[in-house]
């Protein structure tokens, strides 16, 4: 269209964003001529806030569970404890002290350690949890100290190695584990291996009052030649220490085995497992392969099973086992995660190893940018990566990387299914106290921790492709903008800036608020409002929201004003529950004279 000045005025914007985001390429669109810019439906980076569903819409809230515990010592870690036929609850070592957490319940904290008089040691920064059968084993990780076995009600030492004829030698000391075709394995250094075989009437025990039903063979080391004489198989000695083991699914069992994954920090290998007592028995060395090179995982807590596949982080990023192993015979070893190099390059390498992951809301979350406290290693973000973008047959798209949710400093990442109902947690530093807290993230709530009746509302941020209006040679004057928004609740802030062709700075362009009444409480033209039971209100919109033209500021490296240029980002920040559905930019061309700009 036209405006008072005869110029035509041109129109560039986004409906759909469900690429998610991409801060490893330069931040202009794709256009005719350039086709290596972000994607129509991708964003330069997005802070808090998911484009799943369609649209931009701010994070669900998370909740504290337990504040001010006052755990004494660090963080070392924790395990999400399955009993049978009930619901799970938290186990976690900190300061070597063993605690029960009731997320099941009253989210109360009961002192193991005090109860059964057994610690580990204080000092470790990293235990190792895994559950095999009803039976959760806490390894100190110092390879030393023998492990802790919990089976829900008891909570004891192992017995270690007595003899190599007894059929009462246990789990010895190791670092990380994997409870895998019927066995625990073990690690320590370059070597792993694997206690008895579930079920094993041999070592295995059915006697009151715990009636295991020969389960807890699995906490014994009586079958293979290796175990029995204090040695294990073992990764050359290239490839490093190892820091986790992990299986991945198998549909085809017809074989009767399966792949255990072993991973150090430079290789993975892939190990075959005999299912049988009779084969165990006789065996010296696995069938162990590489099936990665170069980049292994950092750490044990951070490898994350989606389906047949195995997450993990690596030094260099986040890394899928499948595709992997899919291109193993191609040139170039990349990560999944460049779209994530924007915060991925600030991590500490040194501390990667505290590094965690879960599956949750059919996302992968991975902790990032971790830092040291004086209650162990935290993290600043984590990075999601959703899996369901559009949830039909029909219309199936690919994964997308939605930036960084941030807000708490995580310690270690766990989720667990409460009957049906996925819940996520986190062990985080609090920010005020420097204590260790425990928080829930939640799939529904629309504010942070719930604190008071509105809640503490969320921050959330985007940052668009850089528009160019169809022709990157174009000069053209930033002109107005319009902003359509929906499932507004309670106040929301916004706060609109700019930045014009490859600036590094923002500009201020425009403030507004918008308020949409939670119930009747807060409608000012409500007629009655009866206090029980208050009626909720429904989410609200507003389309459009129009701003003015943007300010100039000069651009002194052009000697033009900041709102002249040949492309121009916008960065949105948003505070409260709101929706972003359609933006569009508007702007007016600018003739340039030939050669204007050079100089003799």
């Amino acid at each position: 269209m036209a405006n008072g000045n005869g110029s035509t005025r041109i129109v560039d914007g986004q409906l759909d964003w469900s690429g998610g985001i991409d801060s490893g390429r330069v931040p202009t669109i794709v256009s005719d001529g350039f086709d290596t810019g972000l994607k129509r439906n991708q964003l330069a980076w997005l802070t808090n806030a998911t484009v799943r569903n369609g649209g931009i819409l701010q994070r669900t809230g998370w909740k504290p569970l337990v504040k001010n515990a006052k755990w004494p010592g660090l963080f070392q870690g924790a395990y999400m404890y399955e009993p049978p036929f009930a619901d799970p609850y938290i186990i976690a070592s900190i300061g070597g002290r063993i605690y029960q957490v009731r997320v099941d319940t009253d989210n109360s904290v009961v002192d193991l350690s005090a109860a059964f008089n057994l610690t580990n040691p204080p000092n470790e920064p990293e235990a190792f949890m895994t559950q095999g059968e009803q039976f959760l084993v806490i390894q100190a990780g110092d390879l030393q100290t023998l492990p802790l076995f919990w089976d829900g009600t008891t909570l004891r030492r192992s017995k270690g190695f007595i003899s190599k004829s007894s059929l009462l030698n246990e789990l010895p000391a190791a670092g990380p584990m994997d409870y895998y075709m019927g066995r625990l394995w073990y690690a320590f250094g370059r070597q792993y291996c694997a206690g008895d075989i579930v079920g094993s009437q041999v070592s295995g025990t059915n006697v009151p009052p715990t009636n295991y039903k020969f389960r807890d063979s699995i906490l014994k080391t009586t079958e293979n030649p290796l175990s029995l004489a204090g040695d294990a198989f073992i990764v050359p000695t290239n490839a490093g220490n190892i820091r986790a083991l992990k299986h991945s699914a198998n549909l085809d069992t017809s074989l009767g085995e399966g792949q255990l994954y072993v991973f150090t920090r430079k290789v993975i290998y892939a190990t075959s497992v005999p299912v049988t007592r009779a084969l165990w028995s006789t065996l010296t060395e696995p069938l162990q392969r590489v099936a990665q090179r170069d980049y292994g995982s950092v750490g044990q807590r951070c490898v994350v099973p989606v389906n047949g596949d195995l997450f993990y982080q690596s030094i260099d990023g986040i890394r899928s086992l499948t595709l992997a192993i899919r291109y193993f015979g191609v040139w170039g070893n990349v990560p999944i995660s460049r779209p994530e190099q924007r915060v991925l390059r600030f991590n500490d390498r040194s501390l990667l190893r505290f590094a965690s992951g879960i599956n949750f809301d059919n996302r992968l979350w991975q902790t990032v940018v971790p830092f040291q406290t004086k209650v162990g290693v935290a993290h600043q973000a984590v990075i999601p990566l959703d899996f369901d973008l559009l949830g039909t047959m029909s219309d199936r798209l690919p994964p997308a990387w939605e930036g960084i949710y941030e807000g708490l400093d995580f310690l270690q990442l766990m989720e667990a299914d409460f009957g049906g109902l996925q819940r996520g947690f986190s062990f985080v530093v609090s920010r005020t106290t420097g204590n260790i807290d425990l928080w829930e993230m939640t799939t529904q709530d629309r504010f942070d921790s719930q604190v008071n009746a509105d809640g503490d509302r969320v921050t959330f941020y985007l940052e668009t492709p850089a528009y160019t209006w169809g022709d990157p040679f174009m000069l053209k004057k930033l002109d107005g903008l319009e902003l359509w928004c929906d499932k507004m609740l309670g106040t929301v802030n916004f706060m609109a800036e700019y930045k014009v062709d490859q600036s590094p700075c923002w500009i201020f362009w425009h403030a507004w608020k918008q308020c949409v009444a939670k119930d009747c409480r807060e409608d000012p033209d409500a007629i009655t409002c009866p206090d029980y039971p208050v009626q909720p209100y429904c989410e609200g919109f507003k389309a459009t929201v129009t701003m003015p033209s943007p300010p100039n500021q000069c651009e002194p490296n052009n000697a033009r004003p900041s709102t002249e240029g040949y492309q121009f980002q916008i960065r949105i920040t948003i505070k409260g529950w709101c929706r972003v559905r359609g933006i569009r930019v508007y702007a007016l061309p600018k003739a340039k004279a030939p050669f204007k700009d050079l100089v003799c």
